[in-house]
């Protein structure tokens, strides 16, 4: 076999691409180790190490009169060969111009040069790993919690990757290599612990407080020490499923449970329960798709109808409900509301337990009853965007799809059982909570070290640490200042508690859910909890002392 040395007798540049800091200190420093090497002056290191370990090691190769260009990629096996890597470099301008030319044949997504500061590629690359960790270790709770249950992980899974809520790991690893129970997506489960611990140890050493991240640490410390180190990554949910005793598995065909509006639907009149503060737009939304819409109101619940227009669906009455509203006088004016038959649309989150005896009242009143649930933000509720998870008997969601899909862009049947679509909703909103928490850690982070929103959504955003936040939300809200996303932090908050109650009840342990909702107490105790779900991040800033902010400082991008 070569040695390193008798390559860097050989070449100007050397490639090294290494699992472990004790590997690299070997191949470079050892006795046939690249820095003995006559010919070697540019050491270009993919390997992800750390910045502090980066800087140690350009130090050490400058005696040398070697430089390093500390180059990190993100991909995956399968990348790496196709030559669809992104590589992120810092180091000395005139080596990484020379190497240039190299990383573009090896990175076709993108060669991000983020200046001469030896470390800063470490910091951008471990705070992509921090959010492909994170995706993989929630997306386990999330899909455990989910089948225990009783929720169809197929169902689950594109009803996840629809909306917000979605990852690398769900858009990646979990068709196909988690449900069907093969764990051979091509990362060491090591890697990524040795990864998360260094993320954590140095954003807390520039006093970055990493409460989600470190939680997402000891998840994959706990599995990595319990026999997993040398296992594929994917395999991380088989050391949580003991805890619940549950196997998340569907080794079946994919069948889509979206649901398109049917030719020639019957329409049936329907009686739609929304919160107060979203009847007047939803009513407009309703009557521009051509339903026509009656508001109760009063006591007795003499409707007014709105004006009908030409196409006309059918007739849905409208009641909006206060948060502090008795779920018997729910009932009681859906009784006075409701005409010879029809079906009761619920589009409010409420706990499984009062969700399954809302149906059951509403049976008890002759009539059918739908959960259908909307993922998104405000906006799309009210411009009919965005997706809809529906619960319910099959006549009735029959009956019901022409409307909601008047309300969303797509729709999704996850179940006839009543309190199914809650759950669902629960988990898709605390996915997405988790996400927007740890990126925003990940971007303050980064901001400390001097990176831009931009450098960090370029790297971010090319698949493995891609999410709603990294892409969208903290570079176009966060860093414009904007924060407008459309959900509060209280609604937030309330999601996550109704998720994590409903795994107490069902026996399901959610380290990283539980921590995230800490936070989100935490920001809403402090007299935040009417701002937007995007102010997190500002909560972070705050106690970091810095600003996501996009400036005007140039990166250079090749």
């Amino acid at each position: 076999m070569t040695s390193a040395k008798a390559i860097a007798d050989r070449a100007a540049i050397v490639l090294t691409c290494l699992p472990s800091l004790p590997a690299i200190k070997e191949v470079v420093f050892g006795e046939e180790g690249v820095s003995k090497g006559g010919a070697a002056r540019i050491l270009v290191d993919f390997s992800t190490t750390g910045a502090r370990f980066a800087q140690d090691l350009a130090a050490d190769l400058k005696s040398f009169e070697i430089d390093l260009l500390d180059s990190p990629i993100t991909g995956n096996v399968t990348t790496a060969g196709n030559g669809k890597l992104g590589i992120m470099c810092s180091g000395p301008e005139r080596a990484f111009e020379r190497v240039a030319p190299i990383m573009r044949d090896l990175a076709s997504l993108e060669v991000l040069y983020l200046g001469e500061e030896t470390g800063k590629a470490q910091t951008l690359k471990l705070l992509n790993n921090s959010l492909s960790a994170t995706g993989m270790a929630s997306a386990c709770e999330a899909f455990i919690l989910g089948v225990k249950g009783g929720l169809n992980p197929q169902r689950m899974l594109e009803i996840i990757n629809s909306g917000d809520a979605s990852s690398s790991a769900t858009r990646n690893k979990f068709a196909r290599s988690v449900l069907p129970r093969k764990f051979d997506f091509g990362a060491r489960m090591a890697i990524t612990a040795k990864d998360i611990s260094l993320t954590v140890e140095e954003a807390q050493n520039r006093g970055v407080p990493m409460w989600v991240a470190q939680t997402v640490q000891q998840v994959w410390k706990y599995a990595a020490m319990q026999g997993g180190a040398d296992r594929d990554g994917t395999s991380l949910i088989t050391y949580l499923e003991p805890w619940s005793g549950v196997e998340v598995a569907s080794r079946g065909e994919a069948i889509s449970c979206e649901r398109a509006v049917s030719v020639g639907a019957t329409f049936v009149p329907h009686i739609l329960i929304c919160d107060e503060s979203e009847a007047e737009p939803i009513s407009l939304r309703l009557r521009e798709q051509g339903f026509k819409v009656e508001i109760p109101h009063g006591e007795a619940g003499a409707a007014q109808p709105t004006t009908v227009p030409a196409r006309s669906f059918g007739t849905c009455v409208l009641i909006g409900v206060k948060e502090s509203d008795e779920q018997s006088l729910l009932v009681k004016r859906i009784r006075q509301a409701a005409g010879e038959g029809g079906v009761v649309i619920n589009t409010r989150t409420m706990p499984i337990a009062e969700s399954t005896r809302f149906h059951q009242q509403t049976r008890e009143l002759g009539l059918k009853c739908v959960d259908g649930l909307h993922t998104g933000p405000s906006h799309e509720r009210r411009s009919g965007q965005g997706v809809i998870i529906v619960g319910g008997a099959a006549a009735a969601i029959d009956a019901v799809v022409p409307l909601l899909a008047a309300l969303s862009r797509r729709v999704f049947v996850i179940s006839e059982r009543p309190g199914d679509a809650q759950l669902m909703h629960m988990i898709h909103a605390s996915l997405f909570a988790t996400l927007l928490v740890v990126t925003s850690e990940a971007f303050v982070a980064g901001a400390k070290a001097g990176l831009t929103p931009l450098q960090m959504r370029t790297i971010m955003g090319i698949e493995t640490g891609r999410n709603a936040a990294s892409a969208r939300i903290l570079p176009e809200q966060v860093a414009t200042r904007r924060f407008d996303y459309g959900l509060t932090l209280a609604q937030a908050r309330r999601h996550l508690t109704m998720a994590t109650d409903a795994a107490r009840q069902l026996g399901v342990t959610t380290w990283i859910f539980d921590k995230v909702l800490g936070v989100y107490g935490l920001v809403c105790s402090g007299g935040h909890s009417p701002e937007d779900v995007s102010s997190i991040a500002k909560q972070y800033e705050s106690w970091a002392k810095v600003k996501v902010e996009t400036v005007d400082r140039a990166q250079h991008a090749v």
